[in-house]
């Protein structure tokens, strides 16, 4: 038994369509109906990034775990000391 709910089934219902329409209206109109599946499928992609975006810019918070990393040009001060200068270090 095939679940037609699935994503994978959606997808090879998907294709037998294309395929149907192909054969049955020619290629003018298959080639519209493609170039239209792919501006609906960009505008899907982006507006699923922008949720995602908009998701990590309301969390705002910084985590524990979370890595912050700066150029080295924009760090005021070395993060490991240099050998030598520790007090005991000295000649």
């Amino acid at each position: 038994m095939r679940d037609e709910t699935s994503p994978d089934a959606q997808v090879g219902q998907l294709f037998r369509r294309l395929s149907t329409m192909r054969v049955e209206l020619g290629e003018p109109a298959f080639e519209r109906t493609i170039r239209d599946l792919l501006k609906t499928l960009g505008s899907a992609a982006l507006r699923e990034a922008e949720a995602r975006a908009q998701v990590l810019r309301d969390r705002g918070v910084r985590r524990p775990g979370d890595i912050a990393v700066r150029p080295f040009a924009a760090r005021s001060s070395p993060m490991d000391p240099w050998p030598g200068d520790f007090e005991g270090d000295q000649p």
